[in-house]
Parts: structure tokens; sequence; C-alpha cells
């Protein structure tokens, strides 16, 4: 054998050694591995479903999990970005940006701060409508709602974009959404106006460089602009003690480089921790979180995303009890066994779109019975499904798209009407992405047993639109909190 065959041999000896390296080292992989990425890594692979039969995409299923879990994932990944971060300054991590003087920004909030219109006008008529019957419902229960979008990191500070990001001069969907709630009776907390009148002041940094979410300074200015709407003390707190510490793990950095720590500053204030957490706590990341307060005065239910986590320890210290959910479908009924006082319902800008995707949680409003409805000619037929939601029923659906641009949609069940709302629930419906002509309410289960007529009735002005029944399709799949 002569010295280049010994060569290939050897050369190809080393390339498989090096791909089979991974799987070699899983025994001994570290069970933390890999659990710094922003996102939910998937699980091992089951040979059956829930439902005993035998899973058919357990190869799909075994070739994504040995993806997000294989050895040196982590060493490897980290080192692909840096790699690529110093000789082209760019991210091997398709979600994350590299900005200016170090900052990182989250790929998918772009569209919102160059003024790409992803929503139409009809589609946020229709968030209005949805904000409309949950305000209503609220104050039915003696509690103010007030709307709170956090500003996207892009749409405060997209200074330190890369320059090829450039801005359309358009309304954005936070724009158009604003315009769209003028002349709607929903209080509004102008997160975005605060948080740049704080920038312009010049004071502190508001965002985090190095992670998606709003800093203490931030949170701290967002705490003083809700408390202003509501019409309450602040108690004082953005005067407490300041202190900046740099031990803050930001996503974005982990995300692109999950191997590396390099920790992000962040603002402390000395306000008093006095409250106490009710109940099972394990991390402001918790799908529901209870607090009391002796030193607080009054009551809040709060729905929140991650943007809320840097505000739970100043309103739970604010209030005497809170209450906080990030549950997609937002349980505004929970006003009922708890009462609340102030229902603040906070989405991050980018996410203004889920308004229309999940049903809140509360129960259908009852609807008069539609007077002398037109039956239109050679409309769609009707999509519809039922799934039990606690002592509930989802009904969820699709009408003929030509009316997608009604001012209400009523379904009679029996004897009895409902308001629906105008939501699309695209993944129970098994649609890639939401339809304007989607609509969804819950009802009490007994009024809806198997096999039940359910007729949908569209308004238009005054005029009123018989688009035909259907029997719901009740499906396996309960509801739970997400």
């Amino acid at each position: 054998m002569n010295m280049k065959s010994v060569l290939r041999i050897g050369y190809a000896g080393m390339v498989a050694a090096a791909l089979m390296l991974p799987a070699v080292l899983m025994p001994l992989r570290r069970d933390s591995e890999n659990s710094a990425e922003n996102r939910v890594l998937a699980p091992a692979p089951s040979l059956h479903l829930e439902d005993g039969s035998f899973n058919e995409n357990l190869a799909a299923d075994a070739e994504a999990w040995f993806s997000d879990h294989f050895a040196l994932r982590s060493e490897l990944v980290t080192g692909y970005g840096r790699l690529t971060k110093a000789l082209f300054a760019t991210s091997a991590e398709p979600d994350v940006i590299i900005g200016s003087d170090g900052w990182l920004y989250y790929a998918e909030t772009v569209r919102d701060a160059t003024g790409v219109q992803t929503l139409s006008d009809n589609a946020m008529k229709q968030i209005v409508r949805i904000l409309e019957m949950v305000r209503s419902y609220c104050n039915s229960n003696k509690a103010k709602l007030i709307l709170a979008v956090a500003p996207d990191k892009a749409s405060i500070y997209p200074e330190h974009l890369p320059a090829r990001y450039l801005h359309t001069h358009q309304e954005n969907n936070l724009d158009r959404l604003y315009a769209a709630l003028h002349h709607a009776n929903i209080t509004v907390c102008d997160l975005r106006g605060k948080l740049l009148d704080a920038k312009a002041q010049g004071s502190y940094q508001l965002y985090h460089k190095l992670d998606t979410h709003w800093n203490g300074d931030g949170a701290m200015a967002a705490y003083t602009g809700l408390m202003r709407t509501a019409g309450l003390d602040d108690f004082g707190f953005a005067d407490a003690a300041r202190t900046v510490t740099q031990d803050f793990e930001g996503d974005l950095w982990k995300m692109l480089m999950p191997d590396e720590d390099n920790p992000d500053a962040n603002a402390v204030y000395a306000v008093p921790q006095t409250y106490r957490t009710v109940g099972r706590f394990r991390s402001t990341d918790d799908m529901t979180i209870r607090t009391s307060c002796a030193d607080g005065t009054g009551s809040l239910l709060m729905f929140r995303d991650s943007f809320g986590r840097a505000l739970i320890p100043l309103l739970s210290q604010r209030f005497a009890s809170c209450t906080y959910s990030r549950a997609s479908a937002v349980p505004v009924s929970q006003i009922e066994q708890t009462p609340a006082d102030f229902v603040i319902y906070e989405v991050v800008e980018r996410n203004i779109p889920h308004l229309l995707m999940y049903t809140p949680d509360m129960p259908a409003p009852e609807a008069a019975a539609p007077q002398n409805p037109v039956t239109p000619a050679d409309t769609a037929p009707l999509t519809l499904l039922a799934s039990e939601s606690g002592s509930r029923l989802l009904l969820c659906g699709l009408y003929d798209a030509g009316y997608s641009d009604c001012d209400e949609i009523v379904c009679t069940v029996g004897d009895r009407c409902y308001t629906a709302f105008p939501c699309c629930e695209a993944d129970r419906l098994g649609l890639d992405f939401p339809s304007e002509n989607g609509f969804s309410l819950r009802i009490p289960a007994e009024d809806a047993p198997d096999g039940t007529e359910i007729r949908i009735t569209v308004r238009r002005g005054n005029a009123w639109y018989d688009l035909g029944t259907a029997q719901a399709v009740r499906t396996t799949e309960t509801e739970e909190e997400s």
C-alpha cells in the first residue's frame, strides 16, 4: 500500500470519527446541555401515540430529537456562530440579527420597525371587536380593562439595525391598531410613546443589548406609564436607589452563542419586596402566578407574555393581590372567581396578530335573535369544530369569506343566540395561516350536545345574512393553556 492510499484512508477515518463523535459521546452528554436556547427542544421520540396507536412519524421524531440533543451541539453552534460573526459580521442564527455597537435583534421584529404592513384594515377592525367584547365582560364584572402593547426593541432603538433594513415610512401594525382604537371605548396605555419619551430624555438605556426585552429601566418606565393610565399612585418606585449589575443572560446571545457566557447589564431598583407568592411558584415563567402584598392596595388580573416578567416585582408590590397568566387564550373569566379592580392585557408588538388567533377564555355574550335575515345564494359551506374547554364547549369554524367584512357574527344554538369572536383558530382548523372569515365562541357544553345544528348569521350595518347551518364535528382534543 503506497503512502497516498494510507493518507486517503487516514483522512477518511478522521472524517468518519469526527462525524461519529457526537453520537458516541451521547451517553456522557450533560442533562442541561442545549437548555440555554430560546426555544422548546424536540422531545424524545415515542413508539406509540397517546391513544395507543403506532407513531407513524417515529423516524422524523427521532431525527428531530437527535438534531436538538446530540453531544457537543452547543459547542459546535457556538463555534460556528463565532466564526461567521468574526469573518462576515453576520449571524449564523436566522432568528438573530447582529446590529451595530454590539446590539442584537430578533429578526421577526424587523417588519414592525421598518413599517411593513402585515394585517389588513378588516383584521384591525376585527381586533377592535374582540377587545370591545373583552372590555364589556370586564366592565360587567366591575373591572377596568387596560390594553398595553410592549414595543419591540427595534421600534425603540432602530438606529442600531444594519443599514440594509430600510424604513418604508408606512404605518406598521401598532400605528394602525392605535388608529383603529381611537374611537373605541378601550383604555390604551401607550407604552411606545412612554418609552420613546424616556429615551429622548437620555437618562438610561431601556432595552438589553443582547436580549429581546426591556431592561430594569424600561420596565420601570412601563410600570409608571401603566399606573398613570390607570389613574393610580405609582408609590414612587422610580425614585428608589438604582444600581447596575452585569449578570443578565440575554436570550438573543444564547441563541447565537449557546455555550459562551456574555452577561448583559441590567438596572435594579431597590423597590421593597414585601409581597409573597400564593400557591406553587417555580419561576416568573409559570403559566399562572398569584401574589399578595400587605403594603399594596387594589387588585389586578394581568394577561402577559415574557415582557411581563420584569413587571411582576413592581406590580406585585403595588397591588394587594395580583393574578398573572401567560396563556395564549387569555382567561378573562378568572375575574368571576377572583374579582379584580383592573385587568391589564399586555402583548408584545410583534404578536399583535395573535389577538386574532386565540379565543379569549370567557363565556360568549348572549345576543338578540337576528331580525329578518336574508339568505344569500351560493354561499360556501360552513366549517365547524367543537372541543371541550373546561365546563364549556369551544366552537370554532369558517364561514363564507365573502362576508368576512361583517360587523357581527351570531351563532344560534337551539333557542339561544350568542355573539361569536372573529377569531380564527387556525391550528385547530388545520390552516397554515389564520383567515379573516374565522369565528369562535365558548358556550355551556349542555347547550350543544352531539348532533346539534348551529346556525351562523352575520350583520353588515343593519342587514342580516343567514349563512347556513352545520353540525359541530367533535374533536377529542381538549384545550390546554399554552
